[in-house]
């Protein structure tokens, strides 16, 4: 078991200490992706730094950063090593806690403080009510960092003598569980071709008795801590946490090809790379878009936290300018990885050159629920006007 620190890291000097940390990481993805999953030692530095710790509330004994800070640290560190970025943005499902009751969240962090939550929100779980509770088996598939967390977050379905309970709406009860990890299973399934370094493997639970007061609904409920991070809505939340992992990766991107611009001449002239036409307008045209993107980010999570402190929460149009944005960001990333992995030739193709690694990693990343057809689909509704569901929004 991990011996838990004290940090004196506090919201406003966490990015620098990100990037103190970023630095130790970058030129360790080989290691990383050979692990599978992210290596102890940095397991505990993210903990005992309180990287983990930037979206758990602070009456829980987190953070809780603003979310632009939250955005900037995932940025870096995904710059540095997208495996380990987004490693560090999927670890920050202790903010989740707040849509707990407050008593049974201190009593949760009270057994495992600063908690590493590993989570899986998709529905792939069943839990037949109890007395006082759900028994809950089940097996979720992509938990990131699973091997390493105090906690997994699951989602089920409730049942009643083994048959699905329904909302009012007529639809299936879906909640969430905390789970210890000592009560999980983990099935090594994570041989992928991205992001190989997250340990994203399936957790079993096997007739686990969760607490009633150990479970939420953060679709249909609010978060019973106020803030930005928790005040517009669960998938505004889980949106946050994501955005500075496209961000990041773009940047290492741009890194490496300003780089190859400057270091390869071309034969038999000579000329750098940089002083080509195609390689200046290639250039340009990335960093505009990657500068823009996160601009966007930034705008998008202006308006939710204003919107937030106002007091009347963040209306569905808002939350969908947060969503479309991070998912612009991710677009935007794809293109540009894939614009330098091929502005700079073969010698991209190396295993153990970053930019095959940002090529592999911002794919798999795209291939989250988040930034799903169905996601996008929803926003453009919302953008137009129609009647959509907002709950995931």
């Amino acid at each position: 078991m991990h011996v838990q620190t004290t940090t004196t890291t506090s919201a406003e000097s966490v990015v620098e200490v990100a990037r103190a940390v970023a630095a130790e990481v970058d030129g360790r993805g080989e290691e990383i992706e050979r692990a599978r999953t992210l290596p102890a030692d940095l397991v505990a530095r993210f903990r005992d730094t309180g990287l983990f710790s930037m979206a758990l509330p602070t009456v829980f004994g987190g953070l809780e950063c603003p979310p632009l800070t939250v955005v900037d640290v995932i940025e870096e560190m995904s710059r540095a090593d997208p495996s380990a970025g987004w490693t560090l943005l999927i670890g920050q499902g202790a903010g989740f806690l707040a849509w707990l009751e407050p008593a049974a969240a201190a009593d949760l962090v009270a057994v495992h403080p600063r908690p590493i939550v590993a989570s899986s929100m998709a529905p792939a779980g069943r839990g037949e009510e109890t007395g006082d509770g759900y028994r809950l088996s089940g097996r979720w598939p992509f938990t990131s960092g699973c091997a390493h967390s105090d906690l997994l977050m699951a989602g089920f379905v409730a049942t009643r003598d083994g048959v699905p309970a329904t909302t009012a709406q007529g639809a299936p009860a879906q909640r969430m569980a905390f789970v210890p990890a000592g009560e999980t299973d983990i099935v090594d399934t994570w041989r992928v071709a991205g992001l190989r370094g997250t340990g994203s493997h399936d957790v079993v639970v096997r007739g686990t008795v969760v607490p009633r007061e150990l479970t939420a609904d953060p679709f249909f409920e609010q978060a019973k801590q106020p803030g930005p991070l928790y005040g517009a809505s669960m998938f505004s939340f889980l949106m946050t946490m994501m955005a500075g992992f496209p961000l990041g990766v773009a940047r290492r991107a741009l890194d490496e090809f300003h780089a190859a611009a400057h270091a390869r001449t071309r034969q038999p002239a000579g000329t750098s790379m940089a002083e080509e036409p195609v390689t200046q307008a290639a250039i340009l045209r990335c960093e505009s878009a990657v500068r823009a993107a996160r601009a966007l980010v930034v705008d998008a999570i202006g308006l939710v936290t204003e919107a937030v402190a106002s007091g009347n929460g963040a209306p569905p149009p808002v939350r969908a300018r947060l969503a479309g944005a991070v998912v612009h960001a991710m677009t935007t990333a794809r293109e540009v990885v894939e614009t330098a992995f091929h502005s700079c030739g073969a010698r991209s193709l190396y295993a153990g050159h970053p930019l095959q690694r940002c090529f592999r990693d911002v794919h798999a990343a795209s291939q989250h629920v988040a930034f799903g057809q169905e996601a996008v689909k929803r926003l453009g509704r919302i953008e137009l006007g129609l009647p959509t569901p907002t709950f995931l929004v």
